[in-house]
């Protein structure tokens, strides 16, 4: 497909503060569903599908494709897709999150985008306790984006980032300023299955955001210690460790959602600490 060329039929200047950076190599397209390892029996979504360059690759492997776009503009060109592709205009990280969209929509097996560049951290935290999907992700993003989910304290919670291919800018037109790469966003394990105890309690601070941080950590304490250590820890002796961590005051008072970053690592680690020490 000559991107380019495309484009200039339906009128569409790229505006790149919105992003639009498309994909004009077909090798980078199949490569990102190469390592998706889509399957006949998948039913796979697509984040931003642009002129359908990634869609149409899905669709030659796939059962099924749901392709969400938010420019209306694309639809002479979505609507000749195969016929097991369904576009869904509309906001991808609000349908995401709707939980009528979420109701009214099977589940996909498999998830892979090429992802709006300033979006893409922001949309992962769509699929961190999602009981819609819970599989891994494919996306074509910004490189650095794989390091900094790495570092960061609540998306590092839920995956492991793994750059799989850097994508050369002249594989898109226009050209984006940032550096590209097909990403494998790997799923952690349950941590209490898996017993790890750091992932559990960042998840637990994550999914207390709306608590004070002095209730998340005395009643995340208690609940770790029953979950993951075979312990129990009544509200006084939770209370005591709490003190033991020497959290200043103002920041106990805190919402949990404006907690200190290092707080997330730190924690977690002094707790695990305890723990051991008190079952030895």
């Amino acid at each position: 497909m000559d991107v380019q060329k495309e484009l200039a039929k339906l009128g569409i200047d790229p505006d790149v503060s919105k992003d639009q950076f498309f994909l004009a190599d077909e090798r980078v397209a199949r490569k990102l569903v190469d390592v998706a390892q889509i399957r006949r029996e998948d039913r796979v979504l697509e984040v931003g599908a642009g002129l359908g360059i990634i869609t149409r690759e899905l669709a030659a492997r796939a059962k099924k494709v749901i392709a969400i776009e938010i420019d209306e503009q694309f639809k002479p060109v979505l609507s000749a897709l195969p016929s097991n592709v369904e576009v869904i205009y509309g906001d991808a990280y609000r349908l995401l999150n709707d939980d009528s969209f979420r109701a009214k929509t099977k589940p996909p097996t498999k998830t892979v985008s090429g992802i709006p560049y300033s979006r893409a951290q922001n949309m992962l935290h769509n699929y961190t306790n999602s009981y819609w999907y819970q599989g891994d992700l494919v996306w074509l993003a910004p490189a650095s984006l794989a390091d900094k989910v790495n570092k960061e304290p609540i998306l590092g919670a839920y995956f492991d980032a793994e750059i799989v291919e850097i994508v050369p800018k002249v594989a898109f037109y226009p050209q984006p300023n940032t550096t590209s790469a097909i990403i494998y966003f790997k799923r952690i394990a349950d941590p209490v299955k898996s017993k790890n105890f750091e992932i559990y309690f960042r998840r637990w601070l994550y999914n207390h955001e709306g608590w004070k941080v002095k209730n998340t950590l005395r009643e995340g304490i208690i609940k770790s210690a029953h979950d993951l250590k075979g312990m129990r820890v009544t509200k006084n002796e939770a209370k005591k460790l709490l003190s033991e961590l020497k959290i200043p005051n103002e920041e106990l008072e805190k919402l949990t959602n404006n907690i200190r970053p290092e707080y997330y690592f730190e924690i977690p680690e002094k707790l695990e600490r305890w723990f051991n020490s008190s079952k030895q």
